[in-house]
C-alpha cells in the first residue's frame, strides 16, 4: 500500500511539474477546470469506496478470534488497515476542499459546487467513523472526541509509549516534509508568477507565513519542555 501511494504521488507530481516546464509555466486552469474537477471527484469517490470497504474488514477483523501469535497478526493488520483507512479519508477532505475551491473560483455549475460540498459532508462523516472505529477497536480506552478542544493531549494520554514513540516518529518526518513541501511550492509559485501575468505573491506571501509559524510552534514547543 504504502508503495502504491508513493507511486501515485510521484506520478501526479512528475505529471503537473512536466507539463508545466513544457508549456513554459503558462497553463491556463480555467481551460482545463472541467477536467480538473472531474478528475477530483472521481479520486475522491474511489477513496471513499475504499475506506468504507476498510472500514467493514476492521470491523470483522476485530471480531475474529484468534490466539496467540494468530492474535498478533490481526492486531497488526487491524492497525495498518486502519492507517489506510485515516490515510484516505483525510486525503478525501483535502480534495474534496480543492474541489470546492476550483469551483468557486472558475465560476462553474453551482451543481459542481454542491456536490463538491456533499463531498466534504461524507467525508467529515467518515472521520467520526473513524473516532467510532478507534473506540470499537479500544473499548477499554477513554477515546476522547474530535471536537474536543485538548484533542492531541488526551490522546497522547491514553496511548502507551510503544505508540507514542511511533506517533512522534510520525510528526517529525510530517513536519520534515512539509518545510520541504511548501519550500518547493513557493519556488514553484515563484516561477509561475515570473512566467504569466498571474501574481502568485498572495499565495507566496500565505504559504511563507504558514512556514513560519509551523517552525515557530516546533521550536518554542521543544524550547520550553
Amino acid at each position: 500500500m504504502k508503495t502504491v501511494i508513493q507511486l501515485i504521488f510521484s506520478g501526479v507530481v512528475g505529471f503537473v511539474v512536466v507539463t508545466l516546464m513544457l508549456n513554459n509555466f503558462t497553463v491556463d486552469f480555467f481551460e482545463y477546470a472541467d477536467a480538473i474537477v472531474f478528475t477530483l471527484l472521481f479520486i475522491i469517490f474511489i477513496l471513499l469506496v475504499i475506506s468504507f470497504i476498510l472500514y467493514l474488514q476492521v470491523k470483522k477483523l476485530h471480531h475474529t478470534e484468534a490466539d496467540g501469535d494468530e492474535e498478533d497478526e490481526v492486531d497488526l493488520l487491524i492497525y495498518k488497515k486502519f492507517a489506510d483507512y485515516s490515510f484516505f479519508v483525510q486525503s478525501s477532505i483535502v480534495l474534496s476542499v480543492l474541489v470546492l475551491c476550483t469551483t468557486v473560483i472558475t465560476s462553474q455549475s453551482i451543481f459542481f459546487t454542491i456536490i463538491a460540498i456533499v463531498t466534504m459532508i461524507l467525508s467529515y462523516l467518515f472521520t467520526i467513523y473513524m473516532t467510532n472505529l478507534i473506540r470499537l477497536i479500544y473499548p477499554e480506552r477513554k477515546i476522547p472526541k474530535v471536537t474536543d478542544s485538548k484533542y492531541d493531549e488526551k490522546l497522547l494520554e491514553i496511548s502507551d509509549e510503544g505508540e507514542k514513540h511511533v506517533m512522534f516518529i510520525g510528526f517529525y518526518k510530517s513536519y520534515h516534509l512539509m518545510n520541504v513541501a511548501l519550500f518547493i511550492a513557493i519556488v514553484l509559485a515563484t516561477l509561475y508568477s515570473i512566467s504569466t501575468d498571474h501574481s502568485q505573491l498572495f499565495s507566496i506571501i500565505a504559504m511563507s507565513i504558514v512556514l513560519i509559524i509551523v517552525n515557530g510552534k516546533y521550536c518554542f514547543t521543544i524550547r520550553n519542555k
